[in-house]
C-alpha cells in the first residue's frame, strides 16, 4: 500500500511540474492575466513587426510582408503585398499610413523591410530597414519618414551599413539601434559546435542624423565604428542576437538577446555613453527575448518571446513573470502566433504576432496561416 501511495504521489508531482504549477525558484511565476484578440489584420498585412505610439495615441505598425515569397510559392497568394506602415487608431480602426515609394527601395535589392519604429524628438518617425533576407552584405539601413503637418510625406536614408538593423529606442537626442548580427559567424562542418554570435547596439545623435548619410564601418575589433556603444556574445543557436532595446525612467538602456532569452542592462553617462553593462534578466521560462518595452505606469519591462509563443514582464529587480504562453496556433481568439513586438497603449499590452516560421528546432510556430493578428492583455496598475 505504501509503494502504491508513493507511486501516486510521484505521478502527481510530475503532472504538476509539467503543467508549470511547481517551478524552480529561478523560474518565472505564471500570471492569470487573460490574453484576447485585439484585431485581425487585413490579408495584405501578412507579416507585421515593429510598433510606435504617436502623440495622439495612435499606433504606427510596420508591415514588412516578409511572408510574401513563401505565400507566393505555396500558391496562397497570387501577387505580393507591398510593404507599408499602417496606423491603428484608438478605436482600433486600421489603415495604410505610409506606402513606400519606388525611390524608397534599396538600390541594390529593390526591397525594403521596415522593422522597429520610434518617433524622434524632431517629430519624425525613424524605422529600421532589415535587408538580410535579400542580401546579408551590410545592406540594412536606418530610415527617417519625414512628417509635415502631422502627415508622412517622404523618406530619407540616414544610416547605411548594418547587417541586421532591428530595434530602436530614444533617450533624449540619442537613438539606439540594435545590430542583430555584428559580424557573420564562420561556417562550420556538420556536427561541429556553432561559434558564438556577436551582436551590438549603436548610438546616433539627432543632429548628425540630420546631416549627410552615415556610413558604418564593417565591424573590426581593432577598428570599431565610433557609434558602436556595446557588444554582446550569444550562443549562436538561432543566429540572431541583440534585438529589442528600451530605456527606463532612470535612463538605463536595456537590450534583449533573442536567441538566448536574456536581457542586459547598460548604465549610461551624461553623454549617453555606456558606463557598465550587466546581465539583467534570465529565466528558464523565457525561451527568447525579441521586442521589449519599458512601461512607466508600473515600472516594468514587457517582453515578446518569439521562439516560445510567450509574453513576459520583468520588474526592476530582473524578476520575470510569464503573462501568457501557448503552443503552436494560428492566432485565433488572440492566442500568440510568434510574437515579435510589444507596445503599451494606456492599460493595454498589445502584442504583434509576426507568424513568420523558419526551420529551427527552438521555434514553436511552424506554419504561416491566417488570420494575421494582434493580441492584447489588460494590465492592472
Amino acid at each position: 500500500m505504501r509503494k502504491i501511495t508513493l507511486s501516486l504521489l510521484t505521478l502527481a508531482i510530475s503532472v504538476l511540474m509539467y503543467t508549470g504549477c511547481i517551478m524552480k525558484t529561478n523560474q518565472s511565476k505564471k500570471s492569470d492575466m487573460q490574453i484576447k484578440l485585439l484585431m485581425e489584420l487585413p490579408e495584405e498585412y501578412n507579416t507585421p513587426d515593429g510598433a510606435a505610439l504617436d502623440n495622439e495615441g495612435n499606433i504606427i505598425l510596420s508591415i514588412p510582408n516578409f511572408n510574401n515569397d513563401a505565400l507566393l510559392k505555396s500558391g496562397k497568394i497570387s501577387e505580393p503585398s507591398p510593404p507599408v506602415m499602417a496606423m491603428i487608431k484608438k478605436n482600433n480602426e486600421i489603415s495604410t499610413w505610409y506606402k513606400f515609394k519606388k525611390e524608397d527601395m534599396h538600390l541594390e535589392t529593390g526591397r525594403i523591410g521596415p522593422m522597429d519604429a520610434a518617433f524622434g524628438p524632431d517629430g519624425n518617425l525613424y524605422v529600421a530597414d532589415m535587408q538580410i533576407f535579400w542580401n546579408g552584405d551590410h545592406k540594412s539601413r536606418l530610415l527617417r519618414i519625414n512628417m509635415d503637418g502631422g502627415k508622412p510625406v517622404n523618406m530619407d536614408v540616414v544610416v547605411e551599413g548594418f547587417i541586421v538593423a532591428n530595434g530602436l529606442a530614444w533617450k533624449g537626442d540619442t537613438l539606439f539601434v540594435s545590430e542583430t548580427i555584428l559580424q557573420h559567424m564562420p561556417k562550420v562542418k556538420q556536427g561541429e559546435p556553432k561559434p558564438k554570435l556577436l551582436s551590438g547596439v549603436y548610438g546616433f545623435n539627432l543632429k548628425e542624423l540630420h546631416g549627410e548619410t552615415i556610413k558604418l564601418l564593417s565591424y573590426d575589433q581593432n577598428n570599431q565604428d565610433s557609434h558602436l556603444i556595446e557588444k554582446f556574445e550569444s550562443s549562436g543557436r538561432v543566429g540572431f542576437g541583440a534585438d529589442g532595446v528600451t530605456v527606463d525612467g532612470s535612463g538605463n538602456l536595456y537590450t534583449s538577446i533573442i536567441e538566448d532569452g536574456v536581457i542586459y542592462k547598460t548604465t549610461l553617462d551624461g553623454q549617453n555613453k555606456p558606463k557598465q553593462t550587466v546581465l539583467f534578466a534570465k529565466d528558464d521560462n523565457m525561451d527568447s527575448a525579441d521586442g521589449i518595452v519599458w512601461n512607466a505606469a508600473d515600472n516594468k519591462i514587457y517582453v515578446a518571446d518569439f521562439l516560445g509563443n510567450g509574453v513576459h514582464s520583468v520588474d526592476m529587480e530582473g524578476k520575470v513573470q510569464t503573462l501568457h504562453k501557448n503552443g503552436n496556433t494560428n492566432g485565433i481568439n488572440g492566442l500568440l502566433d510568434e510574437p515579435c513586438e510589444v507596445i503599451v497603449r494606456g492599460d493595454e499590452l498589445i502584442i504583434v504576432n509576426m507568424d513568420m516560421p523558419f526551420e529551427n528546432p527552438h521555434l514553436v510556430n511552424t506554419t504561416i496561416d491566417k488570420p494575421y493578428t494582434l493580441s492584447v492583455i489588460k494590465l492592472s496598475y
